[in-house]
């Protein structure tokens, strides 16, 4: 997988087949999306391309805005090389990306930075300084300029539109099964340890830290996971996703995750954390006393549940 965060004129010598998005949570709808894009640039001999935007535009133009992230940028761009996509292009959203007319725009990034040959976007698509641009100009660009636009339909389940609004608030409502099966895929954060504070040592819970990019989660609170990356197998474990609310209040998010019975050295590797489900919102306590004791019932919620349950995580398909 190449990540190009500054793309210049002749960068993508080779003509693109691509697609452009936030694509936050990578569902089943983007999954089948970039399967066409990887089917459409191996046909033609073009390389397989997602285009996004960092930061994201509501939060350039709103900076108290906090957009509840599905997903981090490592995760998205993970299902999407599982999905055969090979390259990722970062395109720094500022304020002269945000002033480009949709025709600078088409003739800018598409044409000399991306060498678009092939571009697939959803019929709602919007592009351009104040959203000008709409599916309808992109094609005719197109057809003016060379390359070809195709759009795809809404992919639904259960008669629902998947979409990452939809799954987001999920999350939020603590529906894990419902964000998963829009998803089409575990819902999984992963990243390397960090050192904390160590509080949870001394009080019978030694966890292992991961910082979440971005500045919010949709999912927040205690959380049944599987933990993949320190034994050939899978861990049941316990984990805590926010702002740690009774003993350091911060803007920092992060995922503390405590696995029963196990001893080891786990700082510097890259885990993966498979969230299976929410057990209960992150709350304050009035003392650490009622918040141990707190976490020894959720600990055992959290082992029953998995005890009933396999983990789902794959590194093949899409």
């Amino acid at each position: 997988m190449k990540i190009i965060r500054r793309p210049r004129p002749h960068t993508f010598a080779k003509g693109t087949a691509l697609t452009i998005g936030n694509f936050d949570g990578v569902h089943s709808g983007h999954a089948e999306l970039f399967r066409r894009v990887v089917s459409a640039a191996h046909a033609q001999g073009l390389v397989p391309t997602v285009v996004t935007l960092h930061p994201h535009p509501k939060e350039f133009f709103n900076p108290e805005f906090k957009l509840d992230r599905i997903s981090t940028l490592r995760d998205r761009i993970i299902e999407m090389k599982r999905c055969g996509i090979e390259q990722v292009c970062i395109l720094p959203f500022n304020r002269r990306m945000a002033s480009l007319a949709p025709e600078a725009f088409v003739q800018e990034v598409l044409l000399n930075q991306l060498n678009a040959k092939q571009v697939w976007v959803g019929d709602d698509f919007r592009f351009g300084a104040k959203r000008a641009g709409d599916f309808a100009l992109l094609r005719g660009l197109g057809e003016s300029n060379g390359f070809e636009v195709n759009d795809l339909a809404e992919v639904q389940t259960d008669g629902s539109r998947v979409s990452s609004s939809n799954i987001r608030e999920a999350l939020k409502a603590g529906d894990v099964a419902k964000a998963t099966h829009m998803l089409g895929h575990p819902l999984v954060y992963s990243g390397h340890i960090v050192h904390g504070k160590k509080l949870g040592r001394t009080l019978g819970f030694p966890t292992m830290n991961l910082r979440i990019a971005g500045r919010a989660s949709a999912l927040t609170g205690i959380l049944a996971v599987w933990v993949h990356g320190l034994e050939p197998q899978p861990l049941p474990a316990v984990a805590s996703m926010g702002v740690r609310p009774t003993v350091e209040q911060s803007d920092q998010i992060l995922l503390e995750t405590f696995i029963p019975d196990w001893q080891g050295n786990a700082y510097g590797k890259l885990l993966r954390i498979e969230v299976l489900a929410h057990i209960r919102p992150e709350q304050h306590f009035d003392s650490l006393d009622t918040m141990v004791e707190q976490m020894h019932k959720d600990t055992a919620k959290a082992m029953a549940m998995l005890d009933a349950n396999q983990p789902k995580i794959s590194n093949t398909g899409c």
